[in-house]
């Protein structure tokens, strides 16, 4: 019995452009064992700073044999601060004979590097067209863009061609959990579960083209997936027939699988500081009214429960009451620029290293704040 998704529909169309990469490229991408999360395959050091970032393309870019060098575009501007766990944004901007292009917008603590992953499997996908044509066959030295009407599709694909599908399928469904709140108090600390979704592709096809590259190696689920999704990559093996999709990729069944190079650290790895001056930020002064009302009011349901059902709404209310009261007092500072829980008295933020200038007491207030400097300074 088949897994229930992708629909057959969009198998064919995985494996149509799965075997338009194999027919322009070789098997041989294909055949070699998926790139594991790890330091084996990143031994580079790591920074959350454009040259940290520009490190991490790099390898991946070598994984995937792309031959080009890592420009950056530092976009960022901080993370919305709706956000409970922001997520990591980079896009491949374009490709030129020498390099490709990347825009970054935010780095998150989230899985970083499947997220990079993808775009480079877009930049694959920007050099391989459907067609067929060479980009580069002209006089002149042309830069191609992205078309985000095919190229990012096709090169969600292309990370599994590449080597990158384990990396991209873990990405594409991120499972986080976060703790917010001081102590462990039941009205002060609250565990929240938090879903990233990362890519141009569902997890669910990813993990169907993964299961079909395990597959073509006669392999079992590859090292490195989360649990989620290596149950379904294994769920789809027992349904695959090898032999029928190396038939369906033209891969000859006397090509056997290689081994991947040995990934020695680069000569040249260093991670430079961020240049420029660093954003201005405020400690943003929240509470835990509403996360004390609603455990005020979980806590009254079970007490009412344990006591005397007949008086649940008067417990219910009181709970609740006395949970939003408790929550009003616990003082919880974010920084004004990311939403990221700062210590007391922080002067910078750990994660968007934001230079805190002072306290604010709504998120309202900041531009207000940032003029009083402005001012000042003047």
């Amino acid at each position: 019995m088949e897994p229930p998704a992708p629909a057959a529909e969009t198998r064919e169309h995985l494996l149509d452009v799965l075997a338009l990469f194999v027919a322009k490229g070789g098997a041989a991408p294909l055949l070699l064992p998926p790139v594991e999360p790890g330091e084996q395959a990143f031994p580079e050091p790591w920074a959350p700073t454009r040259s940290g970032v520009a490190l991490l393309l790099r390898r991946l870019a070598w994984h995937a044999g792309l031959d080009r060098e890592i420009a950056i575009e530092d976009r960022r501007a901080g993370a919305p601060p709706s956000e409970r766990k922001p997520a990591t944004r980079l896009e491949l901007l374009e490709i030129r004979r020498s390099s490709a292009v990347f825009a970054l917008g935010f780095i998150g603590d989230d899985d970083i590097v499947g997220t990079f992953a993808h775009e480079i499997g877009v930049a694959h996908a920007v050099l391989n067209p459907p067609e067929g044509a060479d980009p580069y066959r002209t006089a002149e030295a042309p830069v191609i863009s992205v078309d985000p009407d095919g190229d990012l599709e096709r090169g969600a694909i292309a990370t599994v061609y590449l080597g990158l599908g384990v990396l991209a399928a873990n990405a594409a469904r991120q499972q986080h959990s976060i703790f917010e709140g001081q102590g462990f108090h039941p009205l002060l600390v609250t565990q929240v579960g938090v879903k990233i979704e990362s890519g141009h592709l569902p997890v669910e096809s990813l993990t169907y083209l993964v299961a079909v590259q395990a597959a073509v190696r006669g392999a079992g689920p590859p090292a490195g997936l989360v649990p989620a999704q290596r149950r379904e990559v294994a769920a789809w093996l027992d349904a695959l027939d090898a032999g029928k999709l190396r038939e369906r990729l033209a891969i000859p069944r006397d090509v056997v699988p290689s081994t991947r190079p040995n990934v020695e650290r680069f000569t040249d790895a260093k991670l430079d500081p961020d240049d420029g001056p660093r954003k201005t930020a405020f400690r943003w002064n929240t509470n835990r009214k509403g996360i004390g009302f609603v455990a005020g009011t979980v806590l009254g349901i079970g007490a009412s429960i344990v006591m005397s059902r007949g008086l649940m709404p008067i417990f219910v209310i009181g709970g609740a009451g006395a949970g939003h009261l408790i929550g009003r007092r616990v003082h919880v500072p974010r920084c004004s620029a990311c939403a990221n829980v700062l210590a007391p008295n922080a002067r910078t933020c750990a994660k968007c290293g934001s230079i805190l200038r002072g306290d604010i007491a709504h998120l309202s207030d900041r531009l207000e704040a940032e003029d009083r400097l402005t001012d000042d300074d003047a």
